[in-house]
């Protein structure tokens, strides 16, 4: 093990130095806490074996900024102490120790508890191998299960992903949701659609009241769907839970079981107030500056008010934020040649019809405006650089 020995009296120093290295320890000294804590900053230990009483940072203040620091291995603690007394000795494992010896220091003791605190440091190793294991195959299975959603429609895909990052910004923000949930809401997003895969084309480009009995149906099916594939593995049971609940509304007139209110999962609302964002600004092609009425509409209706009042905090910093950017959108129809397209224009299918950076003449102006108008695959505003707008 990487040993540190932080000991203001040098000759202890040499004295634990000297019987550490017989047991093929690699050993590294500190005169006080402060030096300790500075050689800590810098490289990897296993093992600190630390005076109580020393000047400026004393022991129990080493191991507390131990404890509080974010090191990538866990760092066992063993106090030295001049006093065998119940007090002090609880104060010091309030403070994270792990072990403590009293001087005179008894060698063969010492030698029992590094052994001690070798087989935890090993135990620590091990679990934090399994729990990165745990975390690749959690990450690796999501990203499997999202490509699958981008393959089976872009669309459907990209909505997907931008609903995953409303709603981790959400969750972020709402006072009761915790730093570790930030991932599985996050997770939840780019799979809450994945029942969708399989079913109809058609399904997925209609609006609910354009469908007939057996569309609907299937549509309605989508989120237990989901549910049923993801809960095959069992780390994808909590995010199976909030991909069965994103269609609830908060007046419990939603599906697929009616839940109302609290009864809502909090992340399972958060996935349904993003997704429904998202609809607005890149289905509906509702502007930013639109959408705070749109809201208002669905707010304790549909949506849990709360989280409407979020979004509406995301929504003005999206104002913000198109206001500084390069582009803007233009209607089909007051397209004009000269302009350049700032992004890709796609057919609804997610077909490329025209690439970013193409220079609109009059006949690409006019097959676009065809598109729109006669088919109907594309949506009624593009992207160009606002140098190109004139006025």
């Amino acid at each position: 093990m990487n040993i540190l020995i932080v000991d203001d009296d040098p000759s202890t120093l040499q004295l634990l130095e000297k019987d550490l290295k017989k047991s093929d320890h690699t050993i590294f000294l500190a005169q006080d806490g402060k030096e300790a804590w500075s050689k800590l900053q810098s490289a990897p230990y296993d093992l600190v074996l630390s005076d109580w009483m020393m000047p400026g940072m004393d022991g129990l203040e080493l191991c507390r900024r131990i404890r509080n620091a974010d090191f990538k291995r866990y760092v066992y603690f063993i106090i030295i102490s001049a006093k065998d007394i119940k007090q002090e000795i609880l104060d010091g494992f309030e403070s994270g120790i792990d072990d403590y010896i009293t001087k005179p220091i008894d060698l063969d003791d010492l030698h029992a508890r590094i052994k001690v605190g070798a087989r935890i440091v090993e135990l620590e190793k091990d679990l934090s191998e399994k729990y990165d294991e745990i975390k690749r195959n959690y990450f690796q299975t999501i990203r499997m299960f999202a490509s699958l959603v981008e393959v089976f429609n872009e669309d459907l895909g990209g909505h997907s992903r931008r609903v995953a990052e409303i709603s981790r910004e959400l969750a972020k923000r709402h006072p009761e949701v915790s730093e570790e949930d930030l991932a599985l809401v996050e997770a939840a997003g780019l799979l809450h659609d994945i029942g969708m895969v399989g079913l109809p084309g058609e399904i997925l480009t209609k609006k609910r009241t354009e469908m007939n009995g057996e569309e609907r149906q299937s549509f309605l099916s989508h989120p237990v769907r989901g549910e049923i594939i993801l809960k095959e593995i069992d780390f994808l049971r909590p995010v199976a839970r909030l991909v069965r609940a994103h269609h609830e509304q908060y007046n419990g007139l939603g599906f697929p079981d009616g839940l109302s209110k609290n009864e809502i999962p909090l992340l399972a609302k958060i996935l349904s107030a993003a997704s429904i964002y998202d609809n607005f600004v890149h289905r509906g092609n509702v502007s930013y500056e639109e959408v705070p009425g749109k809201l208002r509409q669905f707010q304790g209706y549909q949506l849990d008010p709360a989280l409407v009042e979020i979004l509406l905090e995301i929504n003005l910093e999206n104002i913000q934020k198109e206001k500084g950017k390069a582009f803007v959108e233009v209607l089909v129809d007051d397209l004009e040649e000269g302009m350049i397209l700032a992004k890709d224009i796609r057919m609804k299918s997610g077909a490329m019809m025209m690439p970013g950076e193409t220079t609109l003449s009059i006949y690409g102006i006019e097959k676009l405006q065809g598109y729109y108008h006669e088919l109907a695959g594309i949506t009624n505003k593009v992207s160009v650089y606002k140098s190109d707008v004139r006025g």
